[in-house]
């Protein structure tokens, strides 16, 4: 199995040592990279579509890189992005959308297909005929294209790939990429499996607040993303304005509620 999640810190340096086997295949951080809209891709049906047709007004995307008979990394991929949103209030093909893409030229639209209606099946969405249109068609879409297309796809938000011949799988890194409705990459979530928190809040942070209620708008101006830690940490001047604001509030209900009590004793 050619397929790695990590990288490797080299003691003693505080740099990162990439082994030579999976060198050229990690995932470079590209956050506020364009990615290219145009890119040509076939769908679940064997329709040709592009990027931007899934970059919706408003809504933010998530899109993973990999394919669909890989022996493991990328199962476990979409089997962390469907467990994470399955306890989220932000709901898949009404706040955002997913676009799957393979990095196998090889496979065809009817292996998209069969994955996308097992990752469907288990989110409890409806049966949908096969070329039906509607929401669900748009929500998740599982998609192929050619080596050109997607490797220009892929190069945009830094997702590294090689082919081994030795033993006829890819190598490549693992996370998803959470882009913005103008088609900016605004984080990079790594792994396999992805907290709750930073995975909401990336997607109210991507759609520049138009999705989330909110309640999230404002637990999202008391955390930061850390670079570092690709995480959601606390933001102390977020807090802080966030606590102003309240304490504003707070006084300000205090004063209205003491000069009626006033008025009353007036006419009393």
């Amino acid at each position: 199995m050619l397929a790695y999640a990590s990288m490797t810190v080299l003691a003693g340096e505080g740099s990162l040592l990439v082994p030579h086997q999976i060198k050229g295949t990690e995932i470079v951080h590209k956050q506020g990279a364009q990615i290219p809209t145009d890119v040509v891709l076939t769908d679940h049906t064997g329709k040709k579509v592009q990027v931007g047709d899934y970059l919706h007004q408003g809504k933010p995307l998530v899109l993973t890189l990999g394919y669909y008979e890989c022996p493991m990394l990328c199962s476990l991929v979409l089997n962390g992005l469907t467990d994470v949103m399955k306890n989220q209030s932000l709901k898949l093909g009404q706040d955002y959308h997913i676009l799957s893409v393979s990095i196998n030229p090889n496979e065809k639209p009817d292996l998209a297909d069969s994955k996308r209606t097992n990752y469907l099946k288990a989110l409890d969405f409806p049966p949908l005929k096969k070329g039906g249109q509607g929401g669900f068609d748009s929500a998740w879409a599982f998609t192929v294209g050619s080596h050109d297309e997607v490797k220009r796809l892929a190069d945009s938000v830094g997702f590294g790939y090689r082919y081994d011949k030795t033993s006829g799988e890819y190598v490549h890194s693992a996370g998803i990429f959470i882009v913005s409705p103008e088609g900016i990459l605004s984080r990079t979530l790594y792994g396999i499996a992805y907290r709750p928190a930073d995975f909401k809040m990336s997607l109210v942070d991507a759609s520049h607040g138009k999705v989330g209620s909110l309640m999230d708008r404002i637990i999202l101006s008391c955390f930061h993303y850390q670079p570092d830690s690709h995480r959601y940490g606390v933001y102390i001047f977020g807090v802080m304005r966030v606590a102003g604001l309240l304490t504003v509030i707070l006084l300000g209900i205090f004063l209205f509620v003491l000069r009626k009590r006033e008025r009353r004793g007036r006419h009393g």
